[in-house]
C-alpha cells in the first residue's frame, strides 16, 4: 500500500478559520491473478487530523486522477466524501 500526495486546498475563506484539505491518492497492488494497482482518495484536514479514506475505487489511473481534480477543486472535506465518490461512482 503506498500513498502519494496529490494536492492540497486552502478552504480558510470558506470556513471561516484556517482550513487545509490534504488529498492523498491511496495505491493498493492486487494479488494474483489479477496483478494491477487499485486507487483510491484520502482526504485529511490538515489542522485537526480528521480523515476519511475510500479504497479501491478503480483500476485505471486516468479516472482516479480525474476524481482527484474534481474533489481539490470542489474543495471537498472528510466529512462528504464518501457521498461525493457515491455520486461519482
Amino acid at each position: 500500500m503506498r500513498k502519494l500526495l496529490l494536492g492540497e486546498a486552502d478552504l480558510t475563506e470558506w470556513a471561516g478559520d484556517p482550513l487545509t484539505c490534504r488529498y492523498q491518492l491511496l495505491v493498493r497492488t492486487t494479488p494474483p491473478p489479477v496483478c494491477c494497482e487499485s486507487y483510491g482518495i484520502s482526504v485529511e484536514i490538515v489542522q485537526t487530523g480528521e480523515r476519511e479514506e475510500v479504497w479501491d475505487l478503480t483500476v485505471r489511473p486516468d479516472r482516479i486522477q480525474e476524481l482527484a481534480e474534481q474533489l481539490i477543486g470542489g474543495g471537498v472535506t472528510p466529512c462528504s466524501l464518501r457521498d461525493i465518490v457515491e455520486d461519482w461512482l
